[in-house]
């Protein structure tokens, strides 16, 4: 399995994940969350496939040989305990910016321990993929955050609390 499997690999395991998260919980605004994070998850997968096939093109398919076992998506929410897995994390922020940063560190650290330069070169692609795509999960959180976060002022009449 080269590495650009490897990916897409723990990708469809992370899509499924939040997939699997929309389905189990009750609340409205984390169903929309993990529903918008799985859809986002799908985005990167067609490119990480877009990317597959120019490699493929180019006859690098081999570049990169990794043994299946590296390649596991490993969750820090458990769907059965949703409840205990948020209780100090009610909007699933920091896990998720968690697993995302954990696979940055994975490729960096297969980065500087690749031999082929070939290898380095993509692994560090593909760690800048992967910082894309946390700013994604970053501003998808914040959009579906931002209708709780404003600022009241006190001028124009406004003085009842919402």
């Amino acid at each position: 399995m080269n590495i650009l499997e490897c990916t897409i690999k723990m990708k469809k395991e992370t899509q499924a994940h939040y997939a699997q998260l929309a389905e189990v919980t009750t609340d409205m605004e984390l169903k929309r969350l993990f529903s918008m994070l799985a859809a986002a998850e799908d985005e990167h997968i067609d490119n990480l496939i877009q990317l597959q096939g120019t490699m493929d093109k180019l006859n690098q398919k081999d570049v990169g040989k990794l043994d299946e076992s590296v390649c596991v998506y490993s969750s820090h929410i458990d769907p059965r305990h949703l409840a205990d897995a948020l209780r100090h994390d009610p909007d699933a922020y920091r896990h998720v910016v968690q697993e995302e940063e954990e696979t940055i560190e994975f490729f960096d650290q297969l980065s500087n321990q690749a031999e082929n330069d070939e290898l380095k070169k993509l692994c560090r692609m593909q760690a800048t993929k992967e910082r894309e795509h946390l700013t994604m999960l970053e501003n998808i959180y914040f959009f579906v955050e931002e209708p709780r976060t404003y600022l009241e002022w006190g001028e124009f009449s406004n003085l009842k609390s919402l």
